[in-house]
């Protein structure tokens, strides 16, 4: 495993060569932004999810009347990326098909992570090339980076608010907190999405919403200076998630190209729920931001 760095005159990221996975936001200040994985909590800081996002109906699909196995998130997060390149700002790794990953996903594939820094701001972006020769890929991506609340010593978790801009009505996809399956038939209307933050707040698991527009999630205090907005980018879906009943200081902002199981899934990886579809030597790209102040 490699430790990549990528520094401005502004922030001071850290990079895993495993998982590709974010462990270090720092501004000029020393502030830490990023949680440091505590593993009697929640041993990561931000993995990749591919090519899955959240949980299988029961841990397994089928392709063509083939079963797979895979566990949450897909496997991604647990494989070394390779060097692609970097430069002081700009950081790309990749990660290709092999042959423990035929076993659990029948596609051939190339996935690119690219980290770049503007000013205060993490430019992520997901780039995933099909290198199937005759036939559609499916598959769904998303981010999971945790964000250590609160950003310094002498303020509580419960000191911080969530805010999501802009205001609107946005749907409310809850989670089976049991199976970890969306349930679709108790989706709801929400108008005001913003909300004290709370470890109670995480009671029934992650807390997701349908995506219309980029949209904006920042974590802020009016006792602090510092605060963190991640912009959604292109997501399809976001979720907002800490761990309970364990607590840890931390909150993830999480944007989806892809989202977990519904309750009554037919375990169809083709006709899942909000699963993306690459034509033959196709590219998708996903992307988003994360700023800190």
């Amino acid at each position: 495993m490699t430790v990549y760095q990528l520094k401005n005159d502004f922030l001071t990221v850290k990079v895993e060569s495993l998982g590709a996975e974010v462990i270090s936001v720092k501004n000029t200040k020393g502030v830490e932004f990023m949680w440091q994985a505590n593993p009697n909590v929640w041993g990561r800081h931000a993995p990749v999810l591919f090519p899955i996002v959240g949980r299988l109906k029961d841990n397994h699909y089928y392709i063509d009347d083939k079963e797979y196995h895979m566990t949450q998130h897909g496997f991604a997060r647990d494989q070394e990326f390779a060097l692609d390149s970097q430069s002081d700002s700009k950081l790309v790794l990749s990660l290709t098909t092999s042959e423990a990953s035929l076993e659990k996903y029948p596609y051939h594939f190339k996935l690119r992570i690219v980290y770049q820094l503007v000013k205060e701001t993490l430019q992520i972006s997901y780039l995933v090339d099909s290198l199937e020769e005759s036939e559609d890929m499916y598959f769904s991506i998303g981010a999971h980076p945790g964000f250590s609340v609160p950003f310094e010593k002498g303020l509580n978790y419960e000191d911080f608010t969530v805010k999501v801009d802009p205001k609107e009505t946005r749907t409310l996809i809850p989670i089976n907190g049991e199976t970890g399956n969306i349930d679709l038939n108790n989706e709801k209307k929400v108008d005001n999405q913003d909300f004290p933050l709370s470890h109670e707040a995480f009671v029934n698991d992650a807390i997701v919403y349908r995506l219309n527009e980029p949209t904006q999630v920042t974590i802020s205090s009016d006792k602090s200076e510092h605060q963190v907005i991640l912009d959604t980018g292109n997501a399809k879906f976001f979720g907002m998630w800490s761990s309970y009943p364990t607590e840890g200081n931390f909150m993830c902002i999480e944007p989806w190209w892809g989202i977990a199981d519904k309750n009554d899934s037919d375990n169809q990886l083709k006709t899942k729920y909000g699963i993306n579809r690459l034509a033959p030597n196709e590219q998708f790209e996903a992307y988003f931001s994360i700023s800190v102040k």
